[in-house]
């Protein structure tokens, strides 16, 4: 029987009440990352679009030489935007977790005074100290924050939105409007202010390519509705944004053109008479039948065949504090051709054991070593994952796959959609 003198009893009472702190502490500490849509608007290109995956965690900048907290637990309250003082993802974690994958710049400084990081860099865009004093600043769901970019627990799907100049600058714009049309034919679309959901007139409509927005030569810019009409004569995917010179640019609205009943957005090719496979039997009304007489119908555009992984390097062996955090991935669309969502499979095999990421869970858990074990992360042409924790030693095996509107699936090619790694 062990006998604990009354002298030694506060000092191992005290232990005892410290771990146990600690470990309520880390259970708030540790949250399962979040999904949120996430667009980076610089002061002359769309840094970033897309979905982007986060979590509350501890950083350090180049102007910040130590880590920080930047979670809605540790970092304080914000009326509207609580979730109950757990660990979550916030605005600027989104933000460095995608500038990180993206390759792109990323600085902030870290403020004692309102216990938050100051975003001042990203990508080629950096904090000027003269007048006007452009800077960044951010909004989640269309509404301007009242406290810094940690100091927000964002939901799953939550928009948010970084812009350069954000502060010298009167709208948000966005923009609506169609997503198909046939190619030469007018198309209306519809330009707001988020913030208020005014219209906004005299902005311009411009199609995104590499990120730059330009305008679409000859197109009105919108009237006092906010209402502009356009033309798109090549078929095609087209990625759409509205611009004005005292507003931040507004969100992405993809549009497929396609040339009449061809098979593509959605439209149908007209059917032939039973039996046949070509247009010589087409009923009176012929659309979409013009040059296949005789012909095999075409078929719709399936995705390439191979999508393609990022965020690690086929082959690579990690230290565990080298090891990548972020997985990463891309997909090529064809003109004409839909994106109906993103998988992607982690596998650790250790031992003859095999531990699999589960998306619901946001862990590496116990699994069969067969089959591949996918689950959905994005549907846009380009996502970043952040992984749940460090990854422990073993080897890995990252597989992504695309599936389009008609359920085809790409394959996996060795070093391209499917990569092996190993973390010692």
């Amino acid at each position: 029987m062990l006998i604990v003198s009354r002298r030694v009893w506060p000092a191992i009472a005290g232990l005892i009440f410290g771990l146990l702190a600690a470990l309520v502490l880390c259970s708030i500490a540790i949250a399962a990352p979040v999904t949120v849509k996430l667009r980076v608007e610089g002061s002359t290109k769309t840094l970033f679009e897309g979905e982007v995956t986060t979590q509350g965690e501890a950083f350090e900048t180049e102007s910040a030489k130590s880590p920080h907290p930047c979670n809605y637990a540790e970092n304080g309250n914000a009326e509207g935007y609580t979730n109950g003082g757990n660990s979550s993802g916030t605005p600027t974690t989104a933000l460095r977790d995608a500038a990180l994958a993206n390759g792109l710049a990323f600085n902030a400084t870290w403020s004692t005074k309102y216990g938050d990081f100051l975003v001042t860099q990203v990508g080629p865009d950096a904090d000027e100290e003269m007048e006007p004093y452009d800077s960044w600043g951010y909004a989640v769901n269309d509404t301007t924050a009242p406290v810094g970019g940690c100091q927000i627990a964002l939901a799953p799907g939550s928009e948010v939105l970084w812009a350069y100049n954000y502060f010298n600058l009167k709208h948000l714009l966005s923009l609506t409007g169609p997503t198909s049309v046939d190619a030469d034919t007018p198309l209306t679309v519809h330009v707001v202010d988020g913030q208020t959901g005014q219209p906004v007139e005299k902005a311009s409509i411009g199609e995104v390519v590499d990120g730059v927005t330009t305008t679409i030569p000859g197109s009105p810019t919108t009237d006092a509705h906010g209402n502009a009409t356009i033309v798109l004569a090549h078929a095609g995917t087209v990625a759409l944004k509205a611009t004005e010179p005292e507003s931040v640019r507004s969100n992405a609205l993809t549009v497929c053109v396609h040339n009449g009943n061809d098979g593509t957005c959605g439209t149908t090719i007209p059917e032939c008479a039973a039996g046949t496979s070509s247009c010589e039997a087409c009923p009176v009304d012929t659309s979409g039948c013009e040059g296949k007489i005789g012909k095999g119908l075409p078929a719709p555009l399936p995705l390439p065949d191979v999508a393609r992984a990022g965020g690690v390097v086929d082959g690579h062996v990690y230290s565990r504090r080298g090891a990548p955090r972020i997985l990463e991935g891309s997909i090529e669309v064809r003109f004409g051709g839909t994106l109906h969502e993103v998988r992607i499979a982690l596998e650790r095999h250790i031992h003859h054991r095999c531990f699999s990421l589960s998306g619901s869970r946001g862990a590496l858990v116990r699994a069969s070593c067969h089959p591949t074990h996918f689950f959905d992360v994005a549907d846009t042409t380009s996502f970043s994952y952040l992984l749940p924790a460090r990854l422990p030693a073993g080897r890995y095996v990252y597989d992504i796959e695309a599936v389009d509107d008609a359920g085809h699936v790409t394959k996996l090619a060795d070093g391209v959609s499917h990569v092996v790694f190993y973390v010692k």
